[in-house]
């Protein structure tokens, strides 16, 4: 069926419907046949579906020809928002707060939001205050079958209520067993759990279904991952583990990230997780290119950028071994004002090789340097002062003794 049959048909579907919905709820609608129609050039059709989007909203209050605040309006921008990724997580958050608004018990505007918060959540990896399951909860007792939230809530709760978190993943695949949308987080559920096969089954069949999942070939990758750190850990207690199984393992992991990357370019995570595998092979040219091309990108989140400054850092650190640039990633990462588990992390690894180089005596003025910075940002004037003090003197000293060893001057 071309597009202008099938434009057709959707015409005949909402106008078969009209008298039984709002006119309000036809306003999005509308305003796309209008757009498409303007673009097949029939024109006459274009201006009917203006003149109806405008019988509209003239009776709303505060409308005009070129903006109307309706809810429907705000809710169809939040979910085009939503399904742009990441970057545009934020807006999807305030359209949708102003749906709710005007109607608070709108199943659709209350899973959408729901979704967002989880996902804005899990990237900003701060303490969840209880606002992120409050919401889940209220979109769930809407829609008691929504299969995507009761994962989604099971994820939440996995910590702190076990056998509701359980019970709903229980119930999630009883009601969707073969839905990648919804495997896809039973899957992270087991592998945090530390059920790995389990989550490699679950995975496995839901890529059947979905191949071009990007988050799929993430999630199974992540699996490759915390199977070969648990070899990693097996072979401190003694036990040998062949180098061809470690390297089947590691190729698993590359191959996957690679794929996930390969069909969605902007999975950060995916990106940076692929990095690090290069990494952990000691592919270090190809991990290296990837995690330069990251901080590069102009358009990254302030929360993305945070975690690809610390994990530059932690590969510059410990693969590397470039303390000196290492530290350079992680006051970057700290700069950026927002709470996360990376700036966290950042400044402990600041103040790790900051307070290492002061018990070896080595490098003292950087190491006073990277505390004065610390404090700086954690708005600690007068600590910051005193450690920029201690830091001169430290070079005062280092002058000292570079122009004694060269000897007196006669």
């Amino acid at each position: 069926m071309d597009m202008e049959a099938e434009l057709r048909q959707l015409e005949c579907l909402f106008t078969w419907g009209e008298d039984k919905r709002k006119k309000a709820e036809f306003f999005v609608t509308f305003s796309s046949f209008a757009w498409v129609h303007y673009h097949l050039q029939r024109l006459n059709d274009a201006e009917d579906y203006l003149n109806k989007v405008k019988s509209i909203y003239k009776d709303i209050t505060g409308s005009s020809d070129y903006s109307c605040s309706l809810p429907v309006v705000h809710g169809d921008k939040a979910w085009s928002f939503l399904r742009l990724g990441g970057t545009f997580y934020e807006q999807a958050k305030e359209s949708f707060s102003k749906a709710l608004e005007a109607e608070p018990d709108n199943i659709l505007f209350n899973v959408g939001y729901a979704i967002v918060l989880y996902r804005l959540d899990g990237m900003n990896k701060a303490v969840d205050t209880g606002s992120v399951t409050e919401q889940l909860r209220k979109a769930l007792s809407l829609e008691p079958t929504n299969t995507e939230i009761m994962v989604l809530l099971a994820l939440k709760l996995q910590r702190s209520r076990r056998q509701e978190a359980q019970n709903l993943i229980k119930e999630a695949l009883r009601l969707s067993p073969d839905v990648p949308q919804v495997t896809r987080y039973v899957a992270k559920y087991f592998r945090a759990e530390g059920s790995i096969k389990d989550s490699l089954s679950v995975l496995k069949r839901a890529v059947e279904l979905a191949p071009n999942s990007s988050f799929l070939h993430h999630q199974i990758g992540l699996c490759h991952k915390q199977q070969l750190i648990q070899m990693f850990e097996e072979r401190r207690t003694g036990r040998r583990i062949p180098a061809a199984q470690k390297a089947s393992k590691m190729a698993e992991c590359i191959q996957h990230f690679s794929k996930a990357v390969e069909l969605k370019p902007n999975n950060i995570y995916a990106k940076v997780n692929l990095a690090e595998a290069y990494g952990e092979n000691r592919q270090l040219g190809e991990a290296e290119k990837i995690f330069i091309s990251l901080i590069d990108d102009k358009a990254l989140s302030e929360s993305d950028k945070q975690h690809c400054h610390t994990c530059y850092g932690l590969f510059l650190l410990y693969k590397k071994k470039d303390e000196d640039k290492a530290v350079g990633q992680f006051k970057a990462a700290y700069m950026i004002p927002v709470t996360t588990y990376e700036r966290k992390q950042a400044g402990q690894k600041l103040r790790l090789i900051a307070e290492r180089n002061l018990n070896t005596k080595k490098k003292i003025r950087e190491a006073f340097e990277i505390l004065a910075f610390i404090s700086s940002e954690d708005k600690q004037e007068t600590q910051a002062k005193e450690y920029l003090h201690r830091a001169q003197q430290q070079s005062s000293e280092e002058e000292l003794s570079k122009n004694f060893a060269k000897g007196p001057k006669f």
